[in-house]
């Protein structure tokens, strides 16, 4: 990636050892993810970042760049991750809201035995002569 950059006419930096600088641009990327890199040289490829439009970042400022690509998208990743357990719990939720036939007419049943029970007692109240006092 290095080489397409600088095929494209980007420098190595001064203070970077020309003859060493693949070493040391290496090692500075070793255990990198290969999303994070791969976005950083295309931001680079593109002038994204206004301080290394014509030089290439120093091995260190090129690992700070993709780490920070790299926290972004762990940011997004969880983000995502948040989203999808709440549509999980939502659907749990929703699942457990229903239902069946046999639950309902169970539920009918009930609440119509509350409404005669609640009648009934309406009804002996009237019968034995109003409220208690």
């Amino acid at each position: 990636m290095l080489d397409a950059l600088m095929d494209r006419g980007f420098a190595i930096p001064d203070s970077v050892n020309a003859e060493k600088a693949g070493q040391f641009y290496a090692e500075a990327m070793r255990g990198k993810p290969i999303g994070a890199l791969r976005r950083v040289f295309e931001n680079l490829r593109l002038g994204r970042y206004p301080k290394f439009q014509s030089f290439l970042p120093k091995p260190a400022e090129l690992s700070a760049l993709v780490d920070a690509a790299a926290k972004h998208d762990r940011e997004l990743l969880r983000i995502e991750h948040e989203h999808a357990e709440a549509a999980k719990e939502r659907e749990e939720e929703r699942t457990r809201r229903e239902i069946g036939p046999e639950e309902r007419e169970r539920r009918r049943r009930k609440a119509a035995a509350v409404r005669a029970m609640l009648g009934t007692a309406a009804k002996a109240r009237t019968l034995s002569g109003g409220f208690d006092d």
